[in-house]
């Protein structure tokens, strides 16, 4: 896994990138780009991104953390098994 940042940004990529975190002044916005559509309450914002569904979400409490933690392991282990697929 790489981390590449810059400013209030950092994209998280194996071969693609799987989850980018945006510093706000009040949250952590964070966006997951899984293989599916997922329906949550705390995501804000879906939408289509090439082959991936875009879910946006804003952390601000630990719990907000723990609550996506299962959809960021699902994109990493998407965005890995596609670099496995390419080798």
């Amino acid at each position: 896994m790489e981390v590449v940042t810059r400013n209030r940004y950092a994209l998280f990529r194996t071969t693609r990138i799987f989850a980018d975190l945006t510093v706000m002044r009040d949250a952590l916005r964070v966006v997951i780009h899984l293989g599916r559509k997922a329906s949550a309450p705390y995501f804000i914002k879906v939408g289509q991104s090439h082959n991936r569904i875009s879910h946006v979400a804003l952390v601000r409490t630990g719990e907000d953390l723990r609550a996506i933690t299962p959809f960021l392991r699902e994109a990493f282990k998407l965005s890995a098994s596609e670099e496995s697929e390419e080798s």
